[in-house]
């Protein structure tokens, strides 16, 4: 399973980390050395369709990653099928 990972980063505030794994977009926190938070509060968790769906509306930093993520994933897939192409 490929895994793709996005770390947004800014001077002194916490960490947001992102992957895709399998079909799931999921996102954890860390804090601004790049630690995790006690008590499980940086645990991976899974977006949900609204939280992605807020993300595309901002047009953040996150959908323009997942966008480029998935052109590259359906490119890569066309280049290797090509007689799907042609249907």
């Amino acid at each position: 399973m490929q895994v793709s990972n996005l770390r947004v980063e800014s001077a002194g505030f916490p960490i947001s980390d992102y992957r895709i794994l399998g079909s799931d977009l999921e996102f954890r926190t860390l804090n601004a050395s790049g630690h995790s938070y006690p008590e499980g509060r940086s645990d991976w968790r899974r977006l949900s369709t609204d939280e992605i769906a807020l993300h595309f509306r901002l047009n953040t930093v996150v959908s323009q990653w997942l966008t480029d993520k998935l052109t590259r994933s359906q490119q890569d897939e066309e280049g290797q099928h090509p007689s799907i192409r042609a249907a």
